[in-house]
């Protein structure tokens, strides 16, 4: 799980590592059926992410039937190319109540339970049949996930221990994805963005109750371009 302030780009920065570990370009990415993405939200649950009943329309009326959710879709296919790695993306991942999305995949995302040996039945068991996951489910060797989490919303510290104890976190400083502001060069400003950057920054760890967490990221200062000569003043008045 990447963590860190807003705007360091730690969206982009798992969307390489996603590209890199497929063996694709990153403009591939979004039309490789190797990858996957969602991002977390409140009212995001179960039946989004594993599976659940949802309506259908049967002659005049409205029924419901079993559908998966997009990460049971994407193990099933993964689970039939074990030799490829598949990599799924779960963007903001603290804004999703954890327990309420994954269920009994508490379990199965854990690394010492991958494969068939951490087989698991769903809470739609005895609705499924002749399918290869029919009344249980276990994520593939072969699927990773990277999650991104903003400090601010929801430490780390205060996130559920079980969570924490299945993932690595790593911070995604401000000052680490600078090269985004390449682009930049053009109109003669990456350095002095850079420069005002670690100032600001560097301003907002010497107030009291803040820290790098509500730091400014590099991204925030792509948004010069879309300003002429008053630049700097339009980026600090509406951003």
């Amino acid at each position: 799980i990447l963590t860190g302030a807003p705007g360091t780009g730690k969206t982009y920065l798992a969307k390489q590592m996603a590209a890199k570990m497929i063996g694709c370009n990153l403009n591939e990415l979004k039309n490789n059926n190797q990858f996957g993405f969602v991002q977390f939200h409140p009212s995001y649950d179960y039946t989004d992410f594993v599976e659940g009943l949802r309506p259908k329309q049967i002659g005049d009326t409205v029924g419901f039937e079993l559908s998966d959710g997009i990460f049971k879709k994407f193990c099933k296919e993964a689970s039939g190319e074990l030799s490829n790695n598949y990599v799924f993306i779960i963007d903001e991942i603290n804004r999703g109540e954890i327990s309420k999305i994954l269920g009994e995949l508490f379990f199965s995302i854990d690394p010492g339970y991958r494969g068939t040996s951490g087989t698991i039945k769903t809470q739609y068991a005895n609705m499924q049949a002749g399918e290869d996951f029919a009344g249980k489910f276990f994520v593939p060797e072969n699927v990773y996930i990277i999650g991104t989490m903003n400090d601010i919303d929801r430490s780390v510290e205060s996130m559920d221990f079980a969570f924490r104890r299945r993932f690595a976190f790593a911070e995604v400083k401000a000052e680490d994805n600078v090269k985004m502001l390449d682009e930049l060069e053009v109109l003669d400003l990456k350095d002095d963005a850079i420069n005002r950057m670690n100032r600001l920054n560097s301003a907002i760890s010497k107030i009291e109750g803040l820290s790098s967490a509500y730091h400014i990221g590099a991204s925030y200062f792509l948004k010069l371009k879309e300003y002429g000569d008053d630049c700097w003043e339009a980026l600090w008045n509406y951003h």
